[in-house]
């Protein structure tokens, strides 16, 4: 027992020791195509977080991403998340959500603590990007988030654009 113990303990070791020498890749800049990033590069602090802030989506050309989101009312918690797949996509996450209403006792007797959504952008290795899933959240009292997909995603993005209350 003590010897399986010592050697899960070195292998440990070893391990964190090799994650932490492992170098750091450089950042790379968007290429410049349909629906693209432009070429701008990546920002240091977020990294293409703010490249999709920036960016406009094709049949919202007047408002950039970031400004559309940002000001979207009805959201009491807005927040952004990046996320990197195995085949070079980066997918950045907006999830903005409001605590339930106090009169709404259904939510309340079901532990629904707040409700939203998860819009998913996606930006792919030849640079270009757009939104690929659009989901209604609900967090309960518990701490879980279940997600639930969202056919019609330009009604949502609509919404969001033309600062409209969302009907989930």
């Amino acid at each position: 027992m003590r010897k399986m113990f010592v050697t899960v303990l070195i292998a440990a070791a070893s391990l964190q020791g090799a994650a932490q020498a492992a170098p750091t890749p450089a950042p790379r800049h968007a290429t410049s195509t349909t629906n693209s990033a432009a070429g701008l590069p990546m920002p240091a602090a977020s990294g293409m977080v703010d490249v999709i802030k920036g960016a406009t989506l094709p049949n919202y050309k007047g408002k950039k991403i970031g400004d559309a989101f940002g000001s979207y009312s009805y959201f009491k918690q807005k927040g952004w998340r990046e996320t990197r797949g195995s085949a070079g996509t980066v997918y950045v996450d907006f999830t903005g959500s409001a605590p339930a209403r106090w009169l709404d006792f259904k939510a309340k007797r079901e532990g629904v603590s707040a409700s939203g959504i998860e819009v998913k952008f996606a930006i792919y290795p030849n640079g270009e990007y757009g939104v690929v899933m659009v989901s209604r959240t609900v967090v309960k009292t518990d701490g879980k988030t279940n997600r639930y997909p969202l056919p019609d995603v330009k009604s949502v993005l609509d919404a969001i654009y033309s600062n409209r209350k969302i009907d989930l």
